[in-house]
C-alpha cells in the first residue's frame, strides 16, 4: 500500500511539472518596460519629440511630453485648450505649437513616456496633479522660502558649474549623444542655477528624475536639474546665475548626485560643451 501510494504521488508531481513546462514554453516574452532612469545605459531612454504635433501615447503625461519637446507645459496647455489637471489621453493630438500645423499630417517621432498599468485608461489621472502646486510628500522637501529676482532671460546664457562634486557623464543613446552630466557630491550641499533664467517647473512628476527644477534661458534652451532633496524655487520666479536653487539628494540607486541636463528645443546637449572647465 505504502509503495503503490508513493509511486502514485511521483507520477502526480512527474506530470504537474511536465504541465508546468509545456505552458512556459507556449508563451512568448515580456514586453521590456521604458523607463527614464538616468542612471542606466538603455537604447530608448533618449527621448525626443520633433514635430508640429504630437498623438498621445499610453502613460503620456503633458508635463513629460512639454520636456521632451522643448515646451513649457502651460504653453502646451494654453495651445490645446486645457485646465487644470492637465488630463490628455492615448490617441489625442497636441498642438506643440502656437501656430496650427501646415496640414494634418502627425509628425510624431517621440517614443513613449512613463508608462503605466496598462489597465489605466487615463494617461494623466486628475488624482496625480503633473504641474504646479505638488501635494507634499515625503519624497520631495519643498523649502518656504522661494528665489524671487526681477531679472529677465532670454540674454545669451552664460553658463558655470551647478554643484560641487566629480562630475561624470550621464546616459549616452544609441545616437551617441551624451544625455547629461551625474555630479557626485555631498547630501544637502547646495545647488545653483547654472545660468540666468526663469523656473518653468519645480515638482516630481517627471519619472526618474526625482525633485526636478527646469530653467528656461532662452525661447528653445533648457536646464534641468534632478534627484534634488529640498525644491528653494517656485515656477514663474526669476533666477540669476549661482543663485541657490535646491539641495543635492539621492537618484533612485541611492547615490547622493545632481543629473543636470542642458536641453534646446527637446534635444538634450552635451553639458561639458557649455560648461566651463575645471
Amino acid at each position: 500500500m505504502d509503495k503503490f501510494y508513493c509511486a502514485s504521488i511521483r507520477l502526480f508531481i512527474f506530470s504537474l511539472s511536465l504541465l508546468v513546462l509545456l505552458s512556459c514554453s507556449g508563451r512568448h516574452s515580456p514586453a521590456p518596460v521604458l523607463t527614464l532612469d538616468t542612471n542606466i545605459t538603455k537604447k530608448n531612454t533618449l527621448t525626443e519629440i520633433t514635430g508640429e504635433t504630437y498623438t498621445v501615447q499610453r502613460g503620456d503625461t503633458l508635463f513629460a511630453v512639454a520636456f521632451y519637446s522643448g515646451n513649457e507645459y502651460l504653453d502646451l496647455a494654453r495651445f490645446n485648450d486645457l485646465s487644470a489637471p492637465y488630463n490628455i489621453f492615448p490617441g489625442q493630438i497636441l498642438k506643440l505649437t502656437a501656430t496650427p500645423p501646415k496640414n494634418n499630417h502627425n509628425k510624431n517621432k517621440g517614443v513613449k513616456i512613463n508608462p503605466t498599468k496598462t489597465s489605466e485608461t487615463k494617461v494623466d489621472p486628475s488624482k496625480t496633479r503633473a504641474y504646479g502646486v505638488v501635494k507634499q510628500n515625503n519624497h520631495r522637501k519643498k523649502s518656504k522660502k522661494e528665489t524671487l529676482t526681477s531679472i529677465k532671460p532670454y540674454n545669451k546664457p552664460v553658463w558655470a558649474w551647478p554643484a560641487k562634486g566629480k562630475s561624470t557623464s550621464a546616459v549616452v543613446g544609441s545616437d551617441g549623444t551624451n544625455r547629461g552630466a551625474d555630479i557626485r557630491g555631498e547630501l544637502n550641499s547646495p545647488i545653483y542655477a547654472a545660468a540666468d533664467g526663469k523656473v518653468v517647473y519645480s515638482g516630481n512628476a517627471l519619472k526618474g528624475y526625482g525633485n526636478l527644477i527646469i530653467v528656461k534661458h532662452s525661447n528653445d534652451l533648457i536646464s534641468a536639474y534632478a534627484h534634488n532633496d529640498r525644491i528653494l524655487v517656485g515656477e514663474q520666479t526669476y533666477v540669476r546665475q549661482g543663485d541657490k536653487i535646491a539641495t543635492m539628494g539621492r537618484a533612485d540607486n541611492g547615490e547622493v548626485m545632481l543629473h543636470f541636463e542642458i536641453r534646446r528645443k527637446g534635444k538634450s546637449l552635451d553639458p561639458f560643451k557649455f560648461l566651463p572647465r575645471r
